[in-house]
């Protein structure tokens, strides 16, 4: 039976607990459980869609450790000239909840690499801050190569220094 709360049971209804600034234009959302409960687990390079309340139906890449199994943290820059996905995520707050995909992932890091180089532009970053948290994870050896405007537009840098 389908509950009314979720009319669709595969889709997650995830509060958003933290909504943070990392850059210019860039902010993180931070997706948990209402309950406090795991999440389906996911693995480096996974993104999720994320069922907007204006309808739309918008893919981010998943930027935390898939060691953290009680939250998954996307990164979104607000594009004035996109469609509005990003404008709408954008107008989400802390406390709200929204629906999400279960993640999957069409990006995967090979398990077979002597040494991993990651190579990221603009908001791009974020698949691969995933990445480096699960190459620290199994001490791999990896460079991350991230290109952007200016410092003022470079996400979850101080987050990302402190993997480097």
């Amino acid at each position: 039976m389908t509950s009314l709360a979720n009319p669709n049971p595969a889709l997650l209804e995830l509060l958003i607990r933290r909504v943070t600034r990392e850059a210019q234009g860039i902010n993180s959302y931070e997706l948990v459980d209402p309950n406090g409960g795991a999440l389906p687990p996911f693995t480096a390079g996974s993104h999720i869609d994320i069922h907007l309340p204006n309808g739309m139906v918008r893919q981010y890449s998943l930027s935390n450790s898939p060691a953290e199994p009680h939250r998954y943290v996307i990164g979104v820059l607000r594009d004035e000239r996109g469609t509005g996905g990003s404008i709408a995520v954008h107008q989400l707050h802390v406390g709200e909840t929204v629906r999400v995909s279960v993640p999957r992932n069409n990006f995967m890091l090979s398990k077979e690499a002597r040494k991993s180089i990651l190579l990221a532009g603009g908001i791009g970053v974020t698949p691969m801050k995933s990445m480096m948290h699960a190459l620290e994870s199994a001490k791999q050896e990896y460079e991350l190569h991230y290109c952007c405007k200016g410092p003022e537009f470079a996400a979850f840098s101080e987050e990302m220094e402190e993997l480097i």
